[in-house]
This record gives structure tokens, sequence and C-alpha cells, in this order.
């Protein structure tokens, strides 16, 4: 069965990694809800999307410029006065439900990786019993295979920009996944068709789509019958879904 994973909390349908998207996200019959982390200058794991506040909180700056106690004064937009949420926060949200946690490990400022972040995130989940319930992402394969390193989660992806598809073709991508053994991958939906979906289940390997979030993208999805897509409309998937 193809998995419904309500990306960032359902992002068009309520503000991005917010408790209002994840607490409307926990009602829905979706298998993962996704989302980001970050470190503060503090090293606390907080839940935002980008490396900088600009775009969706009352702040500017990047997000490890700051302590948690200042990050959470700030707003995020949308919100009614709603701050940002740690990952123990998120956790907790969660843990009651079924709902499984795709984490996208996140980048610093021009996407150089934070030091550390990967085992911190992985500790984070085993203190607080949730390891077998993540998928780990990242759009960095030595991120990704860092934080596999130190606790096993149910599985892992390497999330697949279609630039590096273009610059390597799909069998040089399948190739470095499987060198690092990575178990899947992650294609944008415009580049995910039933070749690309033969091309790496024919290398061993399982095959997911991002950026899903209309219904002709959604449906193409469920016939290809990938693993799981991610998408900022979950409400719209579930009514799509065979």
């Amino acid at each position: 069965m193809t998995d419904i994973v309500s990306h960032r909390g359902g992002a068009l349908l309520w503000p991005e990694n917010s408790r209002v998207a994840f607490e409307n996200t926990a009602k829905l019959a979706v298998a993962q809800v996704e989302f980001d982390v970050h470190f503060s200058a503090d090293r606390r794991l907080v839940v935002i999307h980008d490396a900088t506040l600009d775009r969706t909180t009352d702040g500017t700056g990047p997000v490890v410029a700051q302590t948690w106690a200042d990050l959470s004064k700030l707003v995020l937009r949308g919100t009614g006065g709603q701050r940002m949420l740690l990952l123990e926060e998120v956790i907790a949200l969660f843990r009651p439900t079924s709902i499984g946690l795709r984490i996208e490990i996140k980048p610093g400022p021009g996407r150089v990786p934070y030091p550390g972040l990967p085992q911190r995130v992985m500790a984070a989940l085993c203190e607080h019993g949730m390891l077998e319930r993540c998928v780990i992402t990242s759009f960095q394969l030595g991120t990704v295979c860092e934080a596999v390193s130190f606790a096993t989660p149910r599985t892992h992806a390497w999330l697949v920009t279609p630039d590096l598809q273009t610059d390597l073709g799909l069998p040089g991508v399948c190739a470095a996944a499987l060198a690092r053994g990575v178990p899947m991958l992650g294609l944008r939906s415009n580049r995910l068709d039933a070749a690309a979906v033969a091309a790496v289940r024919g290398a061993g390997l399982e095959i997911g789509g991002w950026a899903c979030n209309d219904a002709a993208m959604i449906r193409r999805m469920f016939d290809l019958q990938v693993a799981g897509f991610t998408t900022d409309r979950p409400d719209l998937a579930l009514q799509l879904r065979p």
C-alpha cells in the first residue's frame, strides 16, 4: 500500500510545521507526518523547514544563531501567535496516534551540515521510544547515512533533487545509494514515472515521491504504487486513495 505523508503537517492547509498543522494531521488517516529539524544555538532540536527564520516567523536570520529561549518567543506566521516546536514536542503529539514520523535532517546556512545533528536526532528518537516508527530522510547522502550509523529506524531514504537526477542519471543515483546502503530513494514527482520506478526497483531499491500536491500527481503516485509520497494536501490524497 502507498503511504500518504502529510508534508510539514499539510502546508497548503495549515501553517507549515506548526502545532495547529500537526494537531490537525493527527486527526487524519495518513500513514506518516513529515517535518524538518535544525539546531538552535544551544543545540536544541527545532522543527522548522528553512535554515533562516524570515519566511515562516516574525524573526530574522539563521535559526542556529539564536538560543531556544529566544526562538521560543518568535511567532509562526499565520498561526495567531503560536511558536515553533521542538522535536520532543512533535513526538509527544504523535505518540498516542498510529502515525509514523518522517524526519528530514536539514543542513544549516549555505547547506553546510550541522556537526552532530544526526546523532542528536537519533538519540532523541531512542530516548522517546519512537525509533521504529520513524523514517529518516535528507537531500544530503552523507547526512542520512550518518544518522543511521547511530541507530536503526524503520527505514531511511535519500531525497534526490531533479538536478542531481539529471547530472548523475538514475543509474548513477541508484549506484550511489546502493554503495552507501540506502534502501530508498525519494524523487520529485515531476521526475517520477513508470520508467523511473522500474529502474529504481530493478536496482533493488524502494521508491517514493515528493512535491505531490495536485490531483493528477497524487493519482499518478497511487497508479505507480510507490512506497509513499509527501503531500501538502493530505486531505485530497485521502479522498483520491483507491
